[in-house]
């Protein structure tokens, strides 16, 4: 399988948080250090091939649920 471009990562990546950040009433500085601490990033990152495929409702609930289960509380 060809390698995503990291370009392409990074750009859905700014997209989630920022979208996360509306969801949740954040900045995008708090949406991203949430996701970074509760390893959504990472996981997002790691799962690109799959979760680009996602509607972003879906991916966004999805790291909620994700972050939740790693501690987080929002």
């Amino acid at each position: 399988m060809a390698e995503v471009p990291v370009k392409d990562k990074i750009e859905y990546t700014v997209a989630l948080v920022s979208d996360f950040a509306k969801k949740y009433s954040l900045s995008t500085t708090q949406a991203f250090n949430y996701l970074d601490r509760f390893n959504a990033i990472d996981f997002v990152n790691q799962h690109y091939n799959i979760t680009h495929t996602l509607p972003f409702t879906e991916i966004l609930d999805d790291l909620s649920l994700y972050c939740k289960n790693h501690g987080g509380n929002l």
